[in-house]
């Protein structure tokens, strides 16, 4: 097997700006709006230092009560174009202490942005297979928010 394998690509246009992009996924106002797989799941920001080698930590609060956290350090900012970062989740996920890397890159076309996730160093496929579905769901997400934001629901 690969490290190829065990990355996850995702990518997805948006009709949005590079800036507004990028600050969706670096505003914890934002964040909280859209980053999740799925609408049961609440993302919660318990801390984000927003500067390379900052730490943060989010909280993913699921239907019956339980919750998951991961944890990291940022790596790059490179605004409004590249977001890297480390991602740990915590006990008691099963693969709790696993860093991985992920990273966010935007590309302008126009009016548009190319948004590419890639999310490596998985320990193996089952893992890999849960973020692909995990990153799938959250850029479906991103989409709606934006829309949203475009569209003045949101401020």
């Amino acid at each position: 097997m690969t490290s190829r394998d065990l990355s996850v690509v995702a990518r997805r246009r948006y009709r949005a700006s590079r800036e507004t992009v990028f600050r969706a996924f670096t505003d914890p106002n934002y964040l909280t709006s859209w980053f999740s797989p799925s609408d049961e799941i609440v993302t919660e920001v318990l801390k984000w230092d927003l500067r390379e080698g900052g730490d943060y930590r989010l909280g993913f609060g699921f239907p019956g009560g339980h919750r998951n956290h991961v944890l990291g350090k940022f790596r790059e900012i490179s605004r409004p174009g590249k977001l890297v970062f480390t991602w740990t989740w915590e006990e008691p996920d099963p693969h709790a202490g696993t860093e991985t890397r992920v990273t966010i890159e935007l590309v302008g076309h126009g009016q548009e942005t190319e948004v590419t996730v890639t999310h490596e160093r998985f320990p193996n496929q089952e893992t890999r297979a849960r973020h692909d579905e995990g990153w799938k769901g959250a850029l479906d997400r991103l989409a709606a928010f934006l829309g949203e934001r475009k569209s003045g629901v949101l401020n």
